[in-house]
């Protein structure tokens, strides 16, 4: 657990550990892999976020009952299926 809490590679006590942190934290290569692996986790969260909004919204629209399915599917830009999967949860 000591590993984990360390920011600089020379305080890590495992040396595989201490040689991959080095690596990614020192290396500009490793610099480079770690931000595109951050940048990828960034977006994909971000997207996760957009889709639970759209659902969000349909289950709104759903409630409110005002609109037929198909509508809903399109102005969530949702596929029918989903927006019908949602409406039987």
């Amino acid at each position: 657990m000591h590993d984990f809490n360390c920011t600089k590679a020379d305080d890590m006590n495992f040396e595989l550990m201490s040689e991959r942190t080095r690596y990614l934290k020192e290396n500009p290569k490793g610099v480079s892999e770690m931000c595109r692996i951050m940048e990828d986790m960034r977006n994909e969260s971000l997207n996760e976020g957009i889709q639970e909004e759209k659902r969000m919204t349909v289950i709104r629209m759903l409630t409110d009952g005002m609109l037929t399915l198909e509508k809903i599917a399109e102005y969530a830009g949702l596929p029918l299926d989903e927006v019908k999967k949602l409406k039987a949860e």
